[in-house]
């Protein structure tokens, strides 16, 4: 990382405290307790209310298609795509998993942490993308579940509160650059492509740029230092300073080799899903340009943003299908393609998210009669 960021401990100068584990506090022992396995009713009601919300986008969306079409491309398909589907879904939890790890050994690199003390296992890391995914499902608010699960196992993995936060949003920062540069490059490549609206291409294309002018503005070295120092401040103060070092540390990812490990796992985090939702349609047999799909991937995606407690499946299905048939799909195709998408993307991963979740949560908590207890910064269990 730049020498000019700031030093991203708020324990003192030496960036080699951070490699000491911090106690946590009974109450947030407690928070974390809270996070234990979810009640079997918690996940009967998510389930039980994901698929009532399928069952209405199908029946909504089948009339609107002709459930006669409907049932005639079901009778043509090409199963055996599906494997392709669920290829894809193996990639998008490896992506992340891989991601997770990459952006704490650039954690590492940038604060000088012996790496023998801050190793993460690969079946650990992914099972904090599983258990990540599961609570997303169970409680969507935009994949703020998800976000405060990764944020604990950040914490019982020895980060301060603030090199948590900076670490949680540098992960996702980077995910989410990569996504938007995806997004970008589809949309330059659809203003040639002429099934994508002109519309869809042009606002990605001016408004992700507009998004990167402002990270940029923010980043700058010396503006770096001045919004990254909090000490003192209010809580408004101290979130600047958070997000401003954590877009200043992304913006540096690809001058390190690290760095750029997390922008490659992260690539193949995205890339997984496409191929996921391309094959999905193709065992319907249409055949989408990679224009087309990608910018109607990400528009679609972008409803996952909206908070919808309990589910974070119906926005994302009914934009994906519309924004798909804008791009030249069939209704019915585009409907059927992101349903059987999903159940690859949601249905099957779900269970095993929340039970990831699960076994991490016991393993890492302290019980109530030891929340004293410190665990090693890089737990590799």
């Amino acid at each position: 990382m730049s020498e000019h960021l700031p030093p991203s401990d708020e324990a003192g100068p030496d960036p080699r405290a951070a490699s000491q584990p911090e106690p946590m506090s009974p109450a947030a022992a407690d928070r974390l307790e809270a996070l234990r396995a979810p009640r079997p009713a918690q996940v009967a009601l998510a389930a039980g209310v994901a698929l009532i919300v399928t069952a209405v986008l199908v029946v909504s969306i089948g009339r609107f298609a002709g459930f006669t079409k409907l049932g005639d491309t079901l009778n043509g398909a090409a199963w055996g795509w599906l494997g392709l589907c669920a290829l894809g879904q193996i990639g998008v939890f490896v992506g992340y998993a891989g991601a997770f790890r990459a952006s704490l050994a650039e954690s590492v690199s940038a604060q000088n942490i012996d790496p023998e003390n801050s190793q993460v296992g690969v079946w650990y890391s992914l099972k904090v993308a599983l258990g990540g995914f599961g609570l997303t499902q169970l409680v969507a608010a935009g994949g703020a579940a998800g976000m405060a699960f990764t944020f604990w196992v950040l914490r019982r993995l020895g980060f301060s509160k603030r090199n948590a936060m900076v670490q949680l949003i540098t992960l996702n920062t980077a995910v989410y650059l990569v996504f938007g540069v995806l997004g970008w490059l589809g949309a330059l490549v659809g203003l040639l492509d002429p099934a994508v609206p002109k519309a869809m291409t042009l606002s990605w294309l001016a408004g992700f740029i507009a998004v990167i002018a402002v990270a940029r503005w923010f980043t700058q070295p010396h503006r770096a230092v001045s919004f990254g120092a909090a000490d003192g401040a209010g809580r408004l103060r101290r979130a600047l300073a958070v997000g401003v070092t954590a877009a200043a540390r992304v913006r540096t990812c690809t001058r390190t080799a690290d760095g750029r490990r997390l922008l490659n796992w992260s690539l193949l985090y995205w890339v997984g899903d496409l191929v996921s939702l391309w094959a999905a349609l193709r065992a319907f047999g249409v055949t989408v340009s990679v224009a087309a799909i990608v910018v109607a991937y990400v528009m679609g995606y972008l409803a996952q943003s909206v908070p919808i407690p309990l589910i974070a499946t119906g926005g994302v299905d009914a934009a994906t299908t519309f924004t798909l048939r804008a791009v030249g799909v069939p209704i019915e195709v585009a409907l059927l393609g992101v349903v059987a998408h999903r159940v690859f993307a949601f249905w099957l991963p779900v269970f095993p998210g929340l039970w990831s979740a699960t076994v991490l949560v016991r393993e890492e908590i302290p019980a109530s009669g030891r929340r004293g207890r410190l665990f090693p910064w890089g737990r590799s269990a």
